[in-house]
């Protein structure tokens, strides 16, 4: 059993010129609430020039862990390295830079220790420039709408929950941006604080084609994976079905039209129509199967699947107290989905 309370998990990419300071802050505010820390730095990939300097710089107060990667993967994926290679009690992402005030951490650590199994923070007021806060407004409103899960600021870079949530839900590449949804599915309460936007750095404006075409993949992905994965067979079957319906809307208009004469065309073999019809209905078909198979599959390994988590349970003969159900909310909380959003006052 770990004797470490908090893991601070610090993601490097660059220099960062705030790396001390960064260790310092938010060290010390761990420490004068009695505290026993860890700060787990990840090197995503760095050259060796910038590894040596980095190793240089890093202060040995509270530092127990260096977790260098032999290539750059990126910083989810190097978020999830972090939250595996640490040991604490209660897991907390740090930004790469000095963007929010440390002295607020308290105030995501009180929430997770009184009300919450996930905490993410909230950036009031935001300072960064206003395009960028439209981008972040439209994916935040467009993740609450398709998962359910009412978070603000979802990339706020400040992320804090309890070890449980890393043991039970996966965390694998892009998918740990998506902690929040994908804890909130498994049952835990999620929730955000407010916290002080100190300053924004980075690119401002519009991002890549490349980097939109990936966060909406990401997206779908993981609107599939939340809503879809017990029933392959309703996504599969809907898509299905409208393929061969509309193979055999085509098919049908072609056949009257052979037998009533509408067009001049007589001769079916020399329509393009017919080809798309046919490969429509039988895309259609395919599609169907794929995702039957998918659903035979599924529900021969149902019983190895565990989508809920036990929150207390009274022993030998008593009843459950009060258990979180696979679409994150509790049999006293029905009725009352507010609950998982909650908030509390900053």
């Amino acid at each position: 059993m770990t004797n470490i309370d908090i893991s601070g998990i610090l993601v490097i990419t660059d220099s960062c010129p705030d790396l001390e300071e960064i260790v310092h802050q938010y060290g010390q505010e761990f420490s004068e609430r009695g505290f026993t820390y860890e700060i787990v730095l990840v090197l995503d990939g760095l050259s060796p020039d910038l590894t040596e300097q980095i190793r240089e710089r890093v202060p040995r107060d509270g530092i127990q862990k260096l977790v260098q990667l032999n290539q750059s993967f990126g910083v989810e994926k190097a978020l999830a390295t972090g939250l595996m290679e640490s040991e604490g009690r209660f897991l907390v992402s740090l930004p790469s830079y000095m963007q929010l005030d440390p002295g607020d951490v308290h105030l995501v650590l009180d929430a997770l220790v009184t009300d919450f199994d996930l905490v993410v923070g909230w950036r009031v007021p935001r300072v960064d420039p206003l395009v960028n806060r439209i981008q972040s407004w439209i994916f935040n409103r467009l993740m609450s709408t398709l998962t359910g899960v009412r978070l603000h600021d979802m990339n706020s870079g400040l992320l804090a929950m309890q070890r449980e949530v890393v043991r039970e839900v996966m965390v694998e590449g892009n998918v740990s941006r998506f902690l929040p949804v994908l804890a909130h599915r498994r049952g835990y309460r999620v929730g955000e604080v407010h916290v002080r936007h100190l300053r924004e750095r980075g690119r401002t404006g519009f991002f890549g084609v490349g980097v939109y075409v990936r966060r909406v993949l990401d997206v779908v992905g993981l609107v599939f994976i939340t809503r879809f994965t017990r029933k392959p067979l309703r996504f599969f079957g809907a898509m299905g079905g409208v393929c061969a319906l509309c193979g055999l809307l085509v098919l049908g208009y072609l056949g009257l039209d052979y037998l009533y004469k509408w067009s001049v065309e007589g001769d079916l073999a020399n329509r393009a129509s017919l080809v798309i019809g046919a490969m429509l209905f039988m895309l259609g078909v395919m599609i169907f199967s794929l995702g039957l198979v998918a659903e035979i599959i599924i529900f021969t390994n149902a019983r190895q699947v565990q989508e809920y988590t036990i929150d207390e349970e009274l022993g030998g003969e008593g009843p459950v107290i009060s258990t979180a159900i696979g679409d994150g909310t509790r049999p006293d909380e029905a009725g009352d989905n507010d609950s998982a959003e909650r908030s509390p006052e900053t």
